[in-house]
């Protein structure tokens, strides 16, 4: 089933205007704590770094996205999509979530991108581990980036692995990619 460009509503609300864009987030299946209705309520009130400070605290649930095949099967298949489902401009590979700065095309539906884009992922990266079963969280957390905020959000996703203590700069963490339009942005 195919959800309409505006808005639609899962557990959080989301808007899908296609003339800006996108910071995105998604996790593993099972990689949230049991108090995701807490964590919910901070996205819904705006507190978007509050929840990122709780959700780098996690240190339970699958870390398949650390395991180099894993990760490669995802950073492949963000690059394929590149050019004709959006346009990519930076992403960030964590070991239980993915961070991702997208443009759609006019004419695209996120919903139907992230289904394809994570539903084929999972697929595959389940295979190399040998598991069945979801492999990532069903609903994600996309935000449109506002006008004066996109330097800001690029920042945010190249910084991720530094803030996690797992490189001292961004361009040390294999899984971290800026598009070359933008290089430069240090």
């Amino acid at each position: 089933m195919s959800i309409p460009k505006g808005y639609y509503r899962q557990k959080l609300p989301h808007y899908l205007p296609n003339d800006r864009p996108y910071f995105l987030t998604f996790r593993l299946a099972g990689s949230l704590p049991r108090d995701e209705e807490m964590l919910n309520k901070l996205l819904l009130s705006g507190q978007f770094l509050e929840y990122e400070r709780l959700l780098h605290m996690i240190q339970s649930g699958p870390r398949y996205l650390a395991e180099e095949r894993i990760a490669e099967i995802v950073a492949e298949a963000i690059h394929h999509r590149d050019g004709s489902k959006y346009i990519l401009h930076a992403y960030s590979i964590m070991s239980n979530h993915v961070h991702m700065i997208i443009e759609l095309p006019p004419e695209g539906v996120l919903y139907d991108i992230l289904r394809e884009l994570k539903g084929w992922t999972g697929k595959e990266c389940n295979k190399i581990l040998n598991r069945h079963g979801d492999f990532w969280q069903h609903e994600g957390y996309d935000h449109v980036i506002r006008k004066g905020r996109f330097g800001y959000a690029v920042a945010y996703v190249l910084n991720n692995p530094v803030k996690a203590r797992i490189v001292k700069h961004w361009r040390e963490h294999r899984w971290t990619y800026l598009s070359p339009k933008l290089q430069g942005f240090d």
